[in-house]
């Protein structure tokens, strides 16, 4: 059987793996304009037309698409004019982040003018964690809300930000939108319990697997620890965390990690690594835990620090207050949610110097903290600070999203951060095998 497929007008006749989707194939011929955020059909970032319909390709069969002509947002524009929709986005600055700008402008380019009418039914498949929706809704209306700024008068002013068009054309390049030859993927398998400790860990059946190149596990990981948090005072962040621990204190840590070639192999890999647990009793309340003979999450005990603020004399505006109410006050953990998938890109340079490509809102030392928890000085820590996939709170741990830094230096923040990607030169050699969380 002949696989031919149409993508942006150029035919491709490379058939897709068994059980691939269209949104790997298509990331995989370049088309980095179609992002992975939910995997699940649920944020619509993937949004592509097949024969003008549009679907969300990572739940669409890349088989299926066989004899059509699919349309990337690369694709949309013609001539070199950007299409009517594309416009419209960019004049009313219709994205922040831009993640899921491309599935936005996709679904967008194919609604009549009766889903026009009821845009919350017709946007249903498509979610954007930034805007609010209602620059969105200027933008699918027509509204323009840029402003063109006098020489001298741009304070003030709601001028166009420098990256629309990349951002409405899906050439804004974020974390993983980079082609790394011969890069290796690494998955990572979690603690089921909230508080136990590793007794054995077999890998065997996980490096038998074709494909898988390596298991790590807290035997090959440093006795370094370090703390993920990334506050203005260091010192408020314990040093409690090891890349990969031989006691897990919550529901989720990091067990083992499985690099391979495919990320199929490696999360297959990851499903064949056996552990053995030793449960240990877990506090899920912080008054309990503070109560003695509370099960420690830390040798040193369960108190990693105490904040107290006040402003002026409390005790004084007490004893004048009418009246005082006191009582306990408890606030929810929130997570940012990003549309964008936490990863990382890492590779090699001739000299060993090692270069990282992530995205992050952190302008601190990275390559610092990095360098704590491996043998990597960070004089030979580089970071590359890609676009990044919605900006809030949670891009400053020290997490795969966080790592950052401009190329191969230890300049202390004094070089181009705004650098989107790595130069040609920086990329590796086909052949040369790359970690990639």
């Amino acid at each position: 059987m002949t696989f031919s497929v149409e993508v942006n007008g150029v035919e491709h006749t490379t058939e897709p793996r068994p059980g691939q989707c269209l949104r790997t194939y298509l990331r995989e011929r370049g088309c980095f304009g179609v992002k992975k955020g939910c995997d699940s059909g649920d944020c619509g970032a993937c949004t592509v037309h097949v024969d003008g319909v549009p679907v969300h390709s990572c739940l669409y069969p890349a088989v299926r698409a066989g004899g059509h002509a699919v349309t990337t947002v690369e694709g949309l524009a013609t001539a070199g004019e950007l299409h009517p929709v594309q416009q419209r986005f960019l004049d009313a600055q219709g994205f922040q982040c831009g993640f899921c700008t491309a599935g936005f402008v996709m679904t967008t380019a194919a609604l009549d003018e009766a889903q026009l009418a009821d845009l919350p039914q017709a946007l249903k498949g498509n979610l954007c964690r930034c805007t609010g929706y209602r620059a969105i809704s200027d933008a699918v209306r027509g509204v323009t809300t840029v402003e063109t700024a006098c020489p001298g008068r741009a304070v003030g002013a709601s001028v166009a930000a420098p990256a629309g068009p990349q951002v409405v054309t899906g050439t804004a390049r974020y974390t993983l939108d980079v082609d790394v030859p011969g890069v290796l993927h690494m998955k990572l398998l979690r603690s089921p319990h909230a508080h136990a400790r590793v007794v054995a860990i077999d890998t065997a059946d996980a490096l038998a697997l074709p494909g898988v190149q390596a298991v790590f596990t807290h035997e090959d990981a440093p006795r370094r620890r370090f703390s993920s948090g990334r506050h203005e005072n260091p010192a408020d962040d314990p040093a409690d965390t090891r890349v990969l621990d031989d006691v897990v204190r919550h529901v989720g840590q990091r067990v083992a990690a499985v690099v391979a070639d495919t990320e199929a192999a490696a999360e297959e890999g990851c499903r064949r690594v056996r552990v053995t647990y030793e449960v240990r009793p877990a506090v899920t309340d912080p008054e309990e835990a503070l109560r003695p003979g509370a099960p420690l999450v830390q040798a040193t005990g369960n108190v990693v620090g105490e904040v107290h603020g006040e402003v002026g004399d409390v005790e004084a505006g007490f004893a004048a207050a009418a009246a005082v109410y006191e009582r306990t006050f408890h606030t929810p953990r929130v997570q940012h949610a990003s549309l964008e998938t936490h990863g990382a890109v890492g590779w090699l340079e001739a000299d060993d110097s090692l270069v990282v490509r992530t995205s992050t809102r952190s302008r601190s030392s990275p390559a610092a903290r990095c360098a704590t928890c491996s043998t990597c000085p960070p004089s030979r820590c580089g970071w590359w600070r890609a676009a990044s996939g919605a900006g809030s709170a949670a891009s400053r741990r020290c997490s795969s999203r966080t790592w950052s830094r401009s190329p191969c230096c230890n300049c202390a923040g004094r070089c181009a951060w705004s650098s989107p990607a790595p130069s040609s030169s920086s990329v590796p050699p086909r052949g040369t095998r790359s970690p990639c969380a």
